[in-house]
């Protein structure tokens, strides 16, 4: 039994290696992780060009018609005339200044914090961040592909009469999409690591300050963490693609279920209380929390109040992926294989 989910497995990448769509989802992975790691750089070469900016309301400006704009902490605290914004009252620039004087403290734990975003081992845990959410639609997408193709083609019906088992075969399909998720996190860690170190080469001397530096373990931690969120979620793909048997509604509804739930949570937490209690037992919303540090908020489209704690995640998340792969793996047995659907 081992050795045939192997073997499809194997069949199955085959057949997923030689499609356009598995290699443009991993580029568009990798990009996802460059953008964690230049926007950190950027932003921290902003950051320690600026020492941090304030925003200047338009009521705040002498002239009329000016529009709210920034001003640099350096500007303000140089002592340089010529550096001094001409056009606010004297009041303003020495509330402006203070405010300035304040962050001035808290300058080099913020520059500390922004360079270990984008070197390592700390640029894992941002890139990982940013491509953690994408990973759910690629995910939602890859699988809905790979398991609905076969409905849509109509191979699914000779493959199974020529002797494939059933449970074998929905097998070898989701161990060989879990094992490309894991692949494809570590190809854009691969790639993290080589821009993480030519931007720490451009970024100069490591800042000095008390916080508290990553380590290669919260690194690690991470990495489990990013591949772990997607299984719920390809539980879910997995079960809709067999329900209907078409990657299309797969696909449709994989993707339309992650904004909708951030769409109703945001809408409906607004307007009843206790619809709050609701979206804590909901899919998005625990994989957020798993992901994310214990405490923290919402993201998306404003999910309301503090996360659940992890272990309520890990629980409601075992729960949806067992209930939804059981569910899969019941109707792949159970239902007749038609011809072609085209779907």
């Amino acid at each position: 039994m081992t050795l045939g989910i192997i073997n499809l497995g194997r069949w199955e990448w085959f057949k997923l290696r030689k499609r356009w769509m598995l290699w443009i989802l991993l580029v568009f992975a990798i990009l996802f992780g460059q953008l964690a790691v230049w926007g950190g750089f950027f932003s921290y070469q902003n950051l320690q060009r600026t020492g941090g900016e304030l925003t200047v309301p338009a009521t705040l400006q002498q002239n009329q018609g000016r529009v709210p704009r920034t001003v640099a902490c350096n500007d303000l605290l140089s002592g340089d005339p010529a550096k001094q914004p001409a056009d606010l009252d004297p009041q303003v620039l020495g509330g402006l200044t203070a405010q300035c004087r304040q962050q001035a403290t808290t300058l080099p734990e913020r520059l500390a914090r922004a360079y270990q975003g984008f070197t390592l081992p700390g640029s894992f845990s941002s890139a990982l961040s940013v491509v953690q959410t994408l990973a759910l639609i690629l995910i939602a997408i890859l699988t809905a592909s790979a398991i609905g193709i076969d409905y849509g083609s109509g191979t699914l019906r000779s493959v199974l009469t020529k002797g494939t088992g059933r449970w074998p075969y929905l097998t070898a399909k989701l161990l060989t999409l879990g094992l490309l998720a894991a692949l494809g996190l570590i190809v854009v860690l691969a790639t993290v690591t080589i821009s993480s170190t030519i931007a720490a080469a451009y970024a100069g001397a490591v800042p000095v300050s008390s916080a508290g530096e990553r380590t290669w373990s919260d690194a690690g931690t991470a990495l489990g963490k990013a591949w772990l969120s997607v299984l719920p979620y390809l539980a879910l793909t997995t079960f809709v693609t067999v329900l209907a048997r078409s990657s299309a509604a797969g696909m449709a509804i994989g993707l339309g279920y992650y904004f909708l739930e951030q769409i109703l949570i945001a809408l409906l937490s607004g307007l009843f209380s206790w619809f709050t209690n609701v979206a804590d037992f909901l899919l998005v919303r625990n994989i957020s929390a798993f992901t994310q540090a214990s405490g923290g908020t919402g993201g998306g489209f404003g999910a309301a109040g503090a996360l659940p704690d992890a272990t309520h995640a890990i629980i409601v998340l075992s729960v949806y992926t067992l209930a939804l792969g059981a569910g899969a793996f019941w109707l792949f047995e159970r239902r007749d294989v038609q011809g072609a659907t085209a779907g």
